[in-house]
C-alpha cells in the first residue's frame, strides 16, 4: 500500500487541520496521485474489485464538483509525481517491475520534454 488504509472514514492531518475522508475520495484522490490502475487502487484502498473504486471514485467526484473523469498522464509524468510525492526511486521501480535506473531515465527525459526542474522536488 502506498499511503492510504482501507477504512471507512480516514482522520489525516494536513497543514494544521484534521480531514475525513471517505473511501470514495481516498480512491479518487489516489488515482488523482500515483495514476496506477483501478485494480491497483481497488487491492490498496480495501474495495473487492477495480469496478467499486471506480463508482465511488466517480460517485466523490460527480458529487464535490471535481474533475472526472481524470485526465491520462505518462508513465515518465506518473514517475515524476510519485517521486515529488515522496516515494522512493526502489518503490516506484518495483511498482513497474523496472530498474532504478530505467525509472529515473524516463522521468529524466519527460522532465527534460516538458522543461520541469530535475531531480523532482
Amino acid at each position: 500500500m502506498i499511503g492510504y488504509e482501507a477504512k471507512e472514514k480516514k482522520t489525516i492531518h494536513g497543514h494544521g487541520r484534521i480531514i475525513e475522508m471517505t473511501k470514495g475520495r481516498q480512491a479518487y484522490e489516489y488515482r488523482k496521485m500515483y495514476r496506477c490502475s483501478w485494480s491497483i487502487v481497488a487491492q490498496d484502498i480495501g474495495y473487492c474489485n477495480s469496478q467499486s473504486a471506480l463508482r465511488a471514485a466517480r460517485t466523490y467526484a460527480k458529487n464535490n464538483g471535481t474533475p472526472w473523469p481524470l485526465t491520462k498522464a505518462s508513465k515518465g509524468a506518473c514517475i515524476y509525481t510519485a517521486r515529488q510525492h515522496g516515494l522512493t526511486w526502489m518503490r516506484i521501480a518495483n511498482n513497474y517491475g523496472q530498474t532504478i535506473a530505467a525509472v529515473q531515465r524516463c522521468s529524466y527525459k519527460w522532465a527534460r520534454r516538458y522543461k520541469k526542474t530535475w531531480p523532482p522536488k
